[in-house]
């Protein structure tokens, strides 16, 4: 299931108490991100993510905690009760001179391998802290920019919060921050420049034009897409679908 609110600059991220569980959960995630780095050839990066505990009118806290605890809660899913991670994402709604952007995940990648889907798309890291204490999601989201697809800062104009998404699933609550905002770039030149990101989640980045948006999206399925699709739906680019209100 998802749900929408609007996202404002004064919205608040704040860090609360920290991340406890017992022993016996701690050797069962151990156990399985063991497993995670062997399957994936040991790829994967054990970094922080915030996880949500609390989402108040105009303030969200919680608590950092280590990428292993959502592996293993999507391995497991009956972990969900005892872990409860609820990761926050920034997401992106950008256009460019030729469309809006899309990327292709890797097939290596742990979530969502080989799906197209909104870019950037990162989780808050531990590296966002603004100097009053709080998480500053707009450096945040441009960090990811930078990370994945190589994209300057300056290079931005019209960049806005736009909306929080709340998705349900099985596994876990998740909350997607999407800004949108415009590049001041050709879909070439962008190609160009995520030859050289520092990270290589995405096998391909494209811009699609908006007369277009409704024949790639029921093209190209998954979860990611359905995400893509919520959101353009409530930006109106999209009839808004009545099984994701």
């Amino acid at each position: 299931m998802l749900r929408v609110k609007d996202l404002s600059s004064s919205f608040l991220i704040e860090q609360s108490n920290n991340f406890k569980i017992s022993s016996e959960i701690e050797s069962r995630v151990d156990e399985l991100w063991q497993a995670a780095l062997s399957f994936y050839d040991s790829r994967l990066f054990n970094g922080q993510i915030f996880s949500v505990n609390k989402i108040l009118e105009n303030k969200m806290t919680g608590c950092f905690v280590q990428y292993k605890y959502l592996i293993a809660q999507h391995l497991d899913p009956r972990l969900k009760a005892q872990l409860n991670i609820c990761p926050v994402s920034v997401l992106g709604l950008l256009n460019c001179s030729d469309g809006l952007l899309f990327g292709k995940r890797q097939n290596w990648v742990a979530t969502n391998p080989n799906q197209w889907g909104l870019l950037p798309s990162e989780y808050l890291g531990a590296d966002t802290f603004s100097h009053n204490g709080s998480i500053d999601f707009l450096k945040a989201f441009l960090i990811a920019l930078k990370n994945e697809v190589n994209i300057e800062p300056h290079t931005l104009t019209n960049l806005i919060p736009f909306a929080m998404v709340e998705e349900n699933s099985l596994t876990e609550d998740h909350y997607y921050l999407v800004f949108q905002g415009d590049i001041s770039m050709t879909s070439f030149a962008i190609k160009k420049a995520h030859l050289e990101a520092a990270q290589d989640e995405y096998e391909q980045i494209k811009s699609v034009p908006v007369s277009q948006l409704s024949s790639f999206l029921s093209q190209e399925t998954g979860h990611n897409m359905k995400i893509a699709n919520y959101i353009l739906a409530q930006k109106g680019y999209l009839a808004l679908e009545s099984n994701c209100a």
